[in-house]
């Protein structure tokens, strides 16, 4: 009988001391400043549904990212402010110290990475929206020589584009000509008034984009690999990365980051990132 207890007793314990020999997650350190401060303050720019939008009240940030970066806080024990910025002159924002994060449809790329801190959270495609029956047969990049194709000025997308279009011209054909714009609002206004021939954008964006206006316009895929999208953070602000990295982290581990992107309507278009799934697509 005590043998019988003492077996039971035994097994009973066992996954406790399983926990317990489990890495506790450390606590997450909230800079003393953002603390103080009590409001963790993000740049941002407003104009790029479903991510990053405005409510119909005109006034209050709206959308998927935004309901991340709003979660960010929380998980902080602090309120989150979105200030809203050209995505032109959002950097220099950073720069001078108007936010402590910048978290805007970022791509990785080698520069960004070599000059701020980056946050991996997710990983997107990216493609081209065309009008409805794609009426030029646009199926590839190479297809947009001599065209006239619509880009988000200072994104990766426009990087690329004008990396294509300097090798066309190096090889004696039509280069392209890139209209770049301060937001993908404006850029999906000038090509519904066909004042360009395709926009070239993430898949989150053309997608969404798409399913506004079905009947008049479509998407087409692009060969190009995925990239991830990051926040941004001053070089010298080791403690906000390493804050806002386990508040991504622990939105991961909860699913609250998952029920984010479905509410959205975007879990097929994204991955989503965290310390144990990095990405690291460049």
């Amino acid at each position: 009988m005590n043998t019988h207890k003492l077996m039971i007793g035994t097994l009973l314990s066992l996954p406790l001391m399983v926990m317990s020999a489990l890495p506790a997650r450390a606590a997450t350190q909230v800079p003393e400043d953002i603390k103080t401060r009590g409001t963790l303050v993000f740049c941002s720019d407003l104009e790029n549904p479903p991510t990053e939008g405005i409510a119909d009240d005109g006034t209050t940030p709206k959308g998927a990212a935004v309901d991340v970066m709003n979660a960010i806080g929380k998980t902080l024990g602090v309120k989150t402010r979105i200030d809203n910025y050209k995505f032109a002159g959002i950097f220099a924002a950073l720069d001078t110290g108007k936010c402590d994060a910048i978290m805007a449809s970022l791509g990785r790329t080698p520069e960004r990475a070599a000059r701020y801190n980056l946050v991996n959270y997710w990983r997107v495609g990216s493609g081209m929206l065309v009008p409805k029956g794609n009426p030029d047969h646009l199926a590839r990049y190479e297809d947009l020589s001599g065209r006239r194709v619509l880009t988000l000025m200072g994104s990766r997308n426009e990087a690329v584009v004008k990396a294509l279009s300097d090798k066309m011209a190096s090889e004696g054909k039509a280069p392209i000509s890139i209209l770049s714009m301060g937001s993908n609002v404006a850029a999906m206004q000038d090509l519904m008034l066909r004042r360009a021939d395709a926009l070239v954008s993430d898949t989150v964006v053309i997608n969404y984009y798409m399913s506004k206006a079905p009947n008049r316009l479509e998407t087409v895929n692009s060969p190009l690999p995925s990239k991830d999208w990051v926040i941004a953070i001053l070089k010298n602000r080791n403690d906000i990365q390493a804050a806002i990295q386990s508040a991504v982290d622990e939105l991961n581990e909860s699913h609250a980051m998952q029920n984010i992107v479905r509410t959205w309507g975007i879990e097929h278009g994204v991955e989503l990132c965290s310390s144990a799934n990095s990405c690291d697509s460049n």
